[in-house]
């Protein structure tokens, strides 16, 4: 009988757990949502006020590329930092101790630190040369400004680094709300800085904002240093453990992205051959496509990855799966209409979003043409990127490595094909496509242990997908039969929020009435949220 007591209490401990678990998802989902939301919505005015200040010209197809250099190097390190440190930290704590994970964890923070300065000032120096090898259909006065921008912005990659590697350890402490809020905050900068020194000092303000918002961000992570400096130690040892451990986990992550680098160098030196403005449009399109994916993603790499770390180092791989099938079918639920909207509104949600100022009307009419085509893909891509955590959780990046040199490889050819009769329309194609590629080879790759029960979730696509067209077939009839008021952009505005409710109010309604798995899965949403 004390066996069965003891028994019954390690079961009800056991559901106590899942229970703890499951609302600090929820929790930590809806807080990173609405900051993510709000920040997403900053990025959104951020790129509205640049198009109508700056238009789609050809310096500011060249900034666009300037923007890219910090960005690609950054992503380069932090994500492969990010998905070692975080199991790495995580194992410590629970093996060896709290000092023992802030130990290893300070020499990475320290060590990271010099090597990244060494790197921002050896970009600094070869800047002109970079510039060309991304930029070559570009005229030679025009690598002459882009070198000066970006000696400019060069040093952000110090800044914005250093800021992910301190969320992330944030988000290991259930702090997920400091990482959104220095995003947030960067946005502000961003925006602030491209309306006020924009308009007076032009595209050196715009780089100037850059700066300031990723050292604004590294100052709000780094209160984590404060509150565990009891711990936290200024010590530099490059051939401790800890670094040895973080290269083997790290390198392959980092070698498959380098695909996703060539990618961008690509996409930019076909782009810098074609028409003013072109990869301008391009960028915005894709900014706009991404902007529900880039806010699922970051929940994903804040609240999942964590999670799913803790999931693997105490083998609970049964409910590994289920967490996974829960995070793509809700993802899949809010990024399938989204997708759908794009496709059957880019025209007027163009027209409001850009058709000012600089920017002309022939540059938002390809715009327009770029955004359904990038939009297709955008729940796809939303998938891998949550499959990718899943696999470098369980300290898997050779996976994701591999998929990304496949999808590089898919893309190249796809571009070379149809680069000639489409122009930049086949750089979005052929982007669009490979994302399907990607995450089809993660789909396959990933362990039976963790992946989630095929049928249930090609049965819950089902439901999802064709909830969303139903929802799509009446957004489209809106906007066709309902006439638009007069009046500027508020009517405009309006009318595409009202279009766009009439879709996710039918998407959801007959999704949840389709499927019971969802309406248990909406039921289990709302009761989490209110406790």
């Amino acid at each position: 009988m004390a066996d069965s007591a003891q028994g019954d209490g390690a079961g009800e401990a056991g559901i106590s757990r899942k229970r703890s678990e499951t609302r600090h998802l929820v929790k930590a989902s809806l807080i990173v949502t609405a900051l993510g939301l709000v920040t997403r919505i900053t990025s959104l005015l951020t790129n509205s006020v640049v198009g109508a200040v700056f238009g789609a010209t050809r310096l500011m197809d060249a900034f666009r590329i300037v923007q890219s250099i910090p960005q690609l190097f950054s992503t380069w390190i932090e994500m492969p930092v990010r998905a070692a440190i975080v199991p790495l930290f995580t194992r410590r704590r629970q093996e060896q101790g709290e000092a023992a994970a802030w130990e290893a964890v300070s020499n990475i923070i320290n060590t990271l630190a010099i090597l990244l300065v060494l790197l921002a000032s050896l970009v600094f120096l070869a800047a002109p040369w970079i510039v060309r090898a991304m930029s070559t259909g570009f005229a030679p006065e025009v690598w002459v400004e882009m070198t000066r921008l970006t000696r400019i912005v060069i040093f952000s990659i110090v800044f914005s680094v250093m800021a992910v590697v301190l969320g992330s350890l944030h988000n290991i402490y259930r702090q997920q709300q400091v990482p959104a809020l220095g995003r947030l905050a960067n946005a502000l900068v961003v925006l602030g800085t491209i309306y006020y020194l924009g308009r007076i000092y032009g595209l050196t303000g715009y780089a100037f904002g850059m700066l300031a918002g990723s050292m604004l961000t590294l100052a709000i992570q780094s209160v984590l240093l404060w509150q565990h400096r009891q711990h936290y130690r200024l010590i530099v040892r490059p051939r401790a453990p800890e670094i040895r451990e973080l290269l083997i986990v790290g390198l392959p992550l980092f070698f498959g992205l380098t695909g996703t680098r060539i990618d961008v160098l690509v996409d930019q030196n076909f782009a810098s051959w074609l028409g003013e403005g072109h990869l301008t449009c391009l960028l915005f399109a894709t900014m706009l496509a991404g902007v529900a994916t880039d806010l699922i993603i970051t929940v994903s790499s804040t609240v999942l990855l964590p999670h799913f770390a803790e999931l693997v180092a105490e083998e609970r791989f049964e409910e590994l799966r289920r967490r996974l099938l829960q995070g793509v079918a809700g993802y899949m639920a809010l990024l399938l209409p989204v997708t759908v909207f794009f496709l059957v509104a880019a025209r007027p949600v163009i027209d409001l979003y850009l058709l000012r100022g600089a920017f002309t009307a022939e540059a938002a009419a390809l715009t327009a043409v770029l955004l359904p085509i990038l939009a297709f893909a955008a729940p796809v891509y939303a998938v891998g990127q949550v499959l990718a955590q899943a696999l470098i959780s369980s300290g898997d990046t050779k996976t994701p490595m591999k998929a990304g040199f496949w999808r590089l490889g898919f893309k190249l050819v796809v571009t070379v094909s149809l680069i000639m009769p489409l122009g930049i329309v086949a750089l979005a194609v052929a982007s669009s496509a490979s994302s399907f590629v990607r995450t089809g080879i993660l789909w396959g790759k990933m362990p039976a242990r963790m992946r989630p029960a095929g049928t249930r979730f090609l049965r819950l696509l089902a439901v999802l997908v064709s909830s969303s067209a139903v929802g799509g077939v009446f957004c489209a009839l809106f906007l066709r039969f309902v006439p638009q008021a007069s009046g500027g952009l508020l009517p405009t505005a309006i009318r595409l929020v009202i279009a766009s409710g009439v879709l996710m109010s039918l998407h959801l309604g007959l999704a949840t009435l389709m499927s019971p798995e969802l309406r248990l899965l909406a039921a289990r949403f709302r009761k989490r949220s209110r406790h």
